[in-house]
C-alpha cells in the first residue's frame, strides 16, 4: 500500500509518497488555493512525470484553511479514500499543553516523526515561513514551544517598513561585519537568524532539565544550522515522515 503524505505550508507545499513507512518520492511545489480538480492534475502530472505508482491512501497536515477542502475533496474523488488529517485527535501524540487544538499540524507532524528517529527529550526546529521550536520532554510529551517571523518573513517585513532599504538576495556574506546596505541586511538577518536559534535552543534545553537532541527541518535550516553552535540535526523529510507515521497508525487503529 502506497501512502500519499501532503504537508501544506504558507509558502511551499511537499508532497511524499511513502511505502511501508519508506520514502519513495517526494516533490515540492508552491502553495495556492487548488480546488480539488486542480490537485489531481498536480498530483497526476508529478506521479506520471516521475513513474511513481498512485497511491491507495493520504494523509496530510495543512496549515492554510482554504486548501483543506481541496485535500479532502481530491481524497475522496480521485484516490477514492478518505483522507487522514493531523490534529491533536490523530496524530497519537501525548500532550501537556493547555489548548491542544491550537496547534499547528506542522508542529505535531513534526513532534511525532522526532521520536521516530531519536529518543526523548528532543527540540525540532523548522526554519519556514515561521520559524517554530517544539520541545518533547522526558516522559516523551509534548510540552510547548515558541513561534517568531521566519527568514524570509522578517526580511520582507524589513524591505516593507524601511524605505531606504531595497530588497536582497538573503544569501551569507563572507563576514557579519557588512561593509554596505546589502551586506549589512544580509549579515542582519541571516546571521541574526543564528543567533536566535542558538540562544532559543539554550532556553528551551533548560526547560528539560538536561541535553535534548536537536532536529531542524524547513527550507531554511541547511543554511542555518550548519552555522549555529547547538548541533542539530538537520532532517529535510521530518514533517512528511510524521504525517506518513500519523496515516499509518491511524488507518491500523481503525481496522
Amino acid at each position: 500500500m502506497h501512502q500519499l503524505a501532503i504537508d501544506v505550508g504558507n509558502t511551499k507545499t511537499a508532497l511524499g509518497l511513502f511505502e511501508k513507512g519508506r520514502l519513495i518520492f517526494q516533490w515540492r511545489v508552491r502553495t495556492v488555493h487548488w480546488t480539488p480538480d486542480e490537485l489531481w492534475v498536480l498530483v497526476h502530472s508529478l506521479f506520471g512525470a516521475s513513474g511513481a505508482p498512485m497511491p491507495s491512501v493520504v494523509a496530510y497536515a495543512c496549515v492554510v484553511p482554504q486548501v483543506t477542502h481541496a485535500l479532502v475533496g481530491f481524497s475522496r474523488r480521485w484516490i477514492h479514500t478518505e483522507p487522514i488529517e493531523v490534529n491533536p485527535g490523530t496524530a497519537g501524540m501525548p500532550l501537556d499543553y493547555p489548548n491542544p487544538l491550537e496547534l499547528g499540524p506542522d508542529r505535531l507532524a513534526n513532534a511525532v516523526g522526532a521520536l521516530l528517529m531519536v529518543e526523548a527529550p528532543v527540540i525540532v526546529a523548522d526554519f519556514g515561513t515561521a520559524t517554530t521550536f517544539d520541545v518533547i520532554d522526558s516522559r516523551g510529551m509534548y510540552v510547548g514551544g515558541a513561534i517568531l517571523p521566519g527568514v524570509g518573513t522578517a526580511a520582507s517585513e524589513l524591505f516593507k517598513k524601511a524605505e531606504r532599504i531595497s530588497p536582497v538576495d538573503l544569501e551569507f556574506p563572507e563576514s557579519p561585519l557588512g561593509r554596505s546596505t546589502v551586506a549589512a541586511v544580509r549579515s542582519g538577518v541571516l546571521f541574526g537568524a543564528v543567533g536566535s536559534a542558538d540562544r532559543m535552543t539554550e532556553l528551551l534545553s533548560e526547560t528539560v532539565g538536561g541535553h535534548p537532541s536537536l532536529l531542524a527541518t524547513g527550507g531554511w535550516a541547511g543554511a542555518i544550522c550548519p552555522r549555529c553552535r547547538a548541533p542539530f540535526r538537520v532532517c529535510p523529510e521530518l514533517t512528511l515522515s510524521g504525517i506518513d507515521a500519523i496515516g499509518r497508525k491511524r488507518r491500523f487503529d481503525n481496522g
